[in-house]
């Protein structure tokens, strides 16, 4: 929640362990992460931090925020394939 407070911009990414959709989403996650290295890309475990997904509205996992100015500015549940997160990360 530092990153919040200092208003930054970066992004997470939450999964559950057991979702199978989850784990093929975060190596595309972790290719952008790569390739987008002027961006933080933090990821969670919804499982632990349930106050979060109230929070944000999430509804669902795999799930990707984005995080401007410490204010949420964009939510995606759409992972199927490398250029959609990289492009959803770019905007």
């Amino acid at each position: 929640m530092a990153r919040l407070d200092a208003r930054e911009d970066f992004a997470v990414y939450f999964f559950t362990p057991m979702c199978l959709g989850c784990q093929q989403a975060m190596k595309l996650v972790d290719l952008a992460d790569e390739t987008i290295p002027e961006l933080t890309i933090g990821k969670m475990d919804l499982n632990y931090v349930p106050e979060l997904a109230e929070r944000w509205a999430i509804t669902n996992v795999p799930v990707l925020l984005v995080f401007k100015g410490g204010e949420l500015a964009g939510t995606s549940y759409r992972m199927g394939n490398m250029m959609e997160v990289y492009d959803f990360l770019k905007e």
